[in-house]
């Protein structure tokens, strides 16, 4: 299929948003940096006001990191896919430890039959990082997040992989819109957000060639979950059972 005007349009903007949110990590570092040293050197002594404008700072450097962070990463979800063995659970273990400091923090249960796949391990890798980071950080305060991943074959020979837990839900209205981009759910609470992290999971899936949605978790909560095609599916190497396996508490 010959590229359009508006393949090379994306293109470009692509390119422009790498450009930008790479270029724009440096002086956000910086400015971090000296907030930082002021809070040490002069907080005690400038009192509650100052303090105060300083966590104002802080609050909007965080946010203007956390966008540029996902705008860099929507840019990079169409570089072209580096293809490997993926060993999908040997990544989630490693993403529930970076989101759960402690384990008495959260229950996280696994099941199903993680097979290796092919793929880009690190978008992947993305995209387990951000379904479950939202099933931590939309569980209720003062509640331990309770999540469960499932994997299993599909008859076509792809894979699904679901992440189900137990937060603030996503209203039915929300459902088709919250893979957009900068779409967010009006029950979020206020809790950060920039409203990418979901459309770059569904960049990259429909890059290996899947899909990727979310329903209701009978019980309450959310159950995302995305499938991968036989092509970005199972590899020869012998899948491995985890049946109720419990990684954290």
């Amino acid at each position: 299929m010959p590229t359009t005007i508006t393949d090379d349009r994306d293109a470009e903007l692509r390119a422009l948003m790498m450009m930008a949110s790479h270029d724009m990590k440096s002086p956000l570092a910086t400015v971090s940096a000296h907030v930082q040293m002021l809070r040490e050197d002069y907080a005690d002594e400038l009192g509650d006001e100052f303090r105060r404008d300083l966590a104002a700072i802080e609050r909007a450097l965080r946010r203007m990191s956390q966008l540029t962070q996902d705008l860099l990463d929507y840019a990079r979800a169409d570089h072209t896919l580096d293809r490997s063995p993926v060993e999908l659970r040997e990544i989630i273990g490693e993403v529930i430890t970076d989101h759960v400091a402690e384990p008495d923090e959260a229950l996280v249960t696994l099941t199903g039959t993680w097979p290796v796949v092919t793929g880009d391990a690190g978008l992947l890798r993305h995209v387990l990082d951000n379904l479950i980071g939202n099933a931590v950080k939309y569980t209720p305060a003062g509640v331990a997040p309770q999540i469960e991943i499932e994997a299993w074959a599909l008859p076509d020979g792809g894979i699904r992989v679901e992440v189900a837990d137990h937060g603030i839900g996503v209203p039915a209205e929300d459902r088709q819109k919250i893979f957009d981009a900068f779409h967010r759910c009006a029950n979020t609470g206020g809790r950060l957000g920039t409203g990418l992290g979901l459309a770059i999971c569904r960049r990259i899936i429909e890059r290996h060639g899947g899909t990727i949605g979310v329903e209701e978790n009978i019980g309450g909560g959310s159950r995302f979950w995305f499938d991968l095609p036989s092509g970005a599916g199972a590899d020869h190497t012998p899948p491995t059972p985890f049946a109720h396996q419990k990684l954290f508490r």
